[in-house]
Protein backbone atom coordinates (compact mmCIF):
# COMPACT_ATOMS: atom_id res chain seq x y z
CA UNK A 1 0.00 0.00 0.00
CA UNK A 2 1.01 3.62 -0.35
CA UNK A 3 1.35 5.70 2.80
CA UNK A 4 -2.06 7.26 2.17
CA UNK A 5 -3.67 3.86 1.65
CA UNK A 6 -1.95 2.63 4.82
CA UNK A 7 -3.26 5.62 6.76
CA UNK A 8 -6.75 5.11 5.35
CA UNK A 9 -6.63 1.44 6.34
CA UNK A 10 -5.65 2.32 9.92
CA UNK A 11 -8.51 4.83 10.11
CA UNK A 12 -10.98 2.25 8.80
CA UNK A 13 -9.95 0.06 11.74
CA UNK A 14 -10.50 2.91 14.21
CA UNK A 15 -6.86 3.93 14.59
CA UNK A 16 -4.08 5.83 12.86
CA UNK A 17 -0.52 5.27 11.69
CA UNK A 18 1.64 4.60 14.76
CA UNK A 19 3.60 7.56 16.09
CA UNK A 20 6.88 6.20 17.48
CA UNK A 21 7.90 8.48 20.32
CA UNK A 22 11.06 6.91 21.77
CA UNK A 23 13.63 4.11 21.50
CA UNK A 24 11.67 1.83 23.84
CA UNK A 25 8.56 2.06 21.68
CA UNK A 26 10.63 1.41 18.57
CA UNK A 27 12.12 -1.70 20.19
CA UNK A 28 8.72 -2.95 21.35
CA UNK A 29 7.18 -2.61 17.89
CA UNK A 30 10.20 -4.21 16.24
CA UNK A 31 10.12 -7.12 18.69
CA UNK A 32 6.41 -7.61 17.96
CA UNK A 33 7.05 -7.55 14.19
CA UNK A 34 9.75 -10.21 14.57
CA UNK A 35 7.52 -12.33 16.83
CA UNK A 36 4.70 -12.43 14.28
CA UNK A 37 7.08 -13.17 11.41
CA UNK A 38 7.13 -9.75 9.74
CA UNK A 39 10.92 -9.61 9.83
CA UNK A 40 11.64 -7.92 6.52
CA UNK A 41 8.24 -6.45 5.69
CA UNK A 42 8.36 -2.67 5.37
CA UNK A 43 5.68 -1.06 7.50
CA UNK A 44 4.65 2.59 7.19
CA UNK A 45 4.59 4.49 10.49
CA UNK A 46 3.53 8.09 11.01
CA UNK A 47 6.06 10.70 9.98
CA UNK A 48 6.79 12.68 6.84
CA UNK A 49 9.11 15.48 5.81
CA UNK A 50 7.30 16.15 2.54
CA UNK A 51 6.46 19.77 3.50
CA UNK A 52 9.99 20.73 4.60
CA UNK A 53 13.01 18.49 4.07
CA UNK A 54 14.44 17.33 7.38
CA UNK A 55 11.47 18.49 9.49
CA UNK A 56 9.49 15.37 10.34
CA UNK A 57 5.81 15.86 11.10
CA UNK A 58 2.93 13.61 12.07
CA UNK A 59 -0.21 13.45 9.96
CA UNK A 60 -1.75 15.87 12.46
CA UNK A 61 0.99 18.37 11.58
CA UNK A 62 2.93 18.16 14.85
CA UNK A 63 6.72 18.34 14.64
CA UNK A 64 8.17 15.01 15.74
CA UNK A 65 10.69 15.20 18.56
CA UNK A 66 11.92 11.60 18.16
CA UNK A 67 13.18 10.65 14.70
CA UNK A 68 16.00 8.17 15.38
CA UNK A 69 16.70 6.13 12.24
CA UNK A 70 18.99 3.31 11.20
CA UNK A 71 22.51 3.70 9.80
CA UNK A 72 22.71 6.39 7.12
CA UNK A 73 18.96 7.05 7.13
CA UNK A 74 17.30 9.29 6.19
CA UNK A 75 18.97 9.12 2.81
CA UNK A 76 16.27 9.82 0.26
CA UNK A 77 16.33 13.61 0.22
CA UNK A 78 13.25 14.88 -1.66
CA UNK A 79 12.41 11.44 -3.12
CA UNK A 80 11.89 9.63 0.20
CA UNK A 81 9.67 11.52 2.61
CA UNK A 82 7.80 8.92 4.64
CA UNK A 83 8.90 6.77 7.58
CA UNK A 84 8.94 2.99 7.51
CA UNK A 85 10.24 0.28 9.81
CA UNK A 86 10.99 -3.44 9.88
CA UNK A 87 12.02 -5.66 12.78
CA UNK A 88 15.51 -4.10 12.71
CA UNK A 89 15.32 -0.95 10.56
CA UNK A 90 13.80 2.54 10.63
CA UNK A 91 14.22 4.84 7.64
CA UNK A 92 12.63 6.90 4.93
CA UNK A 93 11.06 5.73 1.70
CA UNK A 94 8.84 7.20 -0.99
CA UNK A 95 5.30 7.89 0.14
CA UNK A 96 3.78 6.18 -2.89
CA UNK A 97 6.24 3.27 -3.07
CA UNK A 98 3.97 0.34 -2.46
CA UNK A 99 5.37 -3.15 -3.17
CA UNK A 100 4.66 -5.25 -0.10
CA UNK A 101 4.43 -2.34 2.33
CA UNK A 102 1.92 -2.53 5.12
CA UNK A 103 1.37 -0.33 8.17
CA UNK A 104 1.75 -0.25 11.91
CA UNK A 105 -1.54 1.08 13.24
CA UNK A 106 -2.06 2.57 16.68
CA UNK A 107 -5.46 2.07 18.21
Amino acid sequence: MSRQASSDRCRSLGGYLAVVSDAQETAAIQEFLATIGYNDTLMYIDGSDVEEEGVWRTEAGDVMTYTEMSGDEPNGNRTENCLVMTHDFVGDIGCTWSPSISAVCEM
